[in-house]
């Protein structure tokens, strides 16, 4: 590992983070243009005596951080089961074939049975892509379930993302009381290389004006106008039926305590209600909107 690669524990010899830093300059999709500064890209492990399971891969750059940090948190005998949050895009799904060359693999859990193909960028043969995606066994799942970690069946739920653009699982760990949440909860980044990728109540300036503009200047623009009453009670109805402490996006800062917790979501849950159309009207949004000034650009 580097200086722009850590771990945070999110509980004691069984939940990790994986921090890989990108610069933001404009050329990061998962981020307004107008950001500036850094942010991690997030991969999480959750570890067992023989089983660990892995919450997406990484983008490809980072394969050799990638498989530093695997290396130093579980052995070479320990069996590794995949789990990538969005099938496609290239954060989650970019180092699952370095990853499968190097640990034993146990399973690939997906909603689709030809899953393995999204996790090939080498194949230039049908036969190579064939033994590629026999690397990868894949274990259907309906994506509103829970599944057994190891022997001592460690109990991991997944759900549907109730929000999203495209096809996304948000997952919850009941060990580490943390609520895995993909492209959602991403709006914390920061102007310097952080050795810590965390917030806490201590130290948290989010805004709801944060919150927005994140979301109308990325992927979510299309909330503004739309209907949102659906999409809050689905998030209700996950943070209703799981006691979460942390909220671990897919890139950007962690979420650390509840305090912090509750505090996000209910941001995330005024936003929401604003955006509505009986609130908003239905815009249509140009490409390049300005939703962050240059000079008003927040950490």
């Amino acid at each position: 590992m580097n200086a722009s690669s850590s771990l945070t524990e999110l509980a004691a010899g069984s939940t990790y983070a994986l921090h890989n830093v990108i610069a933001l300059d404009g050329r990061v999709g998962h981020y307004p243009s107008q950001a500036r500064g850094y942010a991690p890209c997030n991969c999480y492990l959750l570890v067992e005596d023989d089983e660990a399971l892995l919450l997406d891969t990484g983008f490809g750059i980072h394969k050799d951080q990638m498989l530093s940090q695997i290396g130093s948190l579980i052995g070479p005998d320990t069996s590794l089961s995949i789990m990538v949050l969005r099938l496609n895009d290239f954060l989650s799904v970019g180092n699952a074939l370095p990853i499968a060359r190097h640990f034993p693999i146990k399973r690939l859990f997906a909603t689709i049975k030809n899953a393995a193909a999204a996790l090939d960028f080498e194949s230039t043969s049908q036969e190579e892509a064939e033994a590629n995606a026999g690397r990868f066994p894949v274990e259907l799942i309906t994506g509103n379930e829970w599944v057994e970690i190891g022997s001592r069946k460690r109990p991991v739920k997944f759900n549907q993302s109730p929000l999203r653009l495209i096809n996304t699982r948000w997952v919850y760990d009941p060990a580490s009381k943390t609520l895995f949440t993909s492209d959602m909860f991403a709006h914390s980044w920061s102007e310097s290389m952080e050795p810590q990728w965390s917030i806490d109540a201590g130290a948290d300036e989010t805004t709801e004006e944060d919150v927005r503009r994140f979301l109308l200047s990325t992927r979510y623009w299309w909330l503004e106008g739309a209907r949102t009453d659906e999409l809050r009670r689905g998030i209700d109805a996950i943070f209703d039926a799981h006691d979460i402490e942390n909220i671990a996006p897919g890139y950007g800062k962690l979420l650390r305590g509840r305090q912090t917790v509750e505090r996000h979501y209910r941001m995330l849950d005024t936003v929401l209600r604003e955006l509505d159309r009986s609130q908003t009207p239905p815009v249509y949004i140009p490409h390049d909107k300005q939703y962050y000034p240059s000079k008003e650009v927040r950490p």
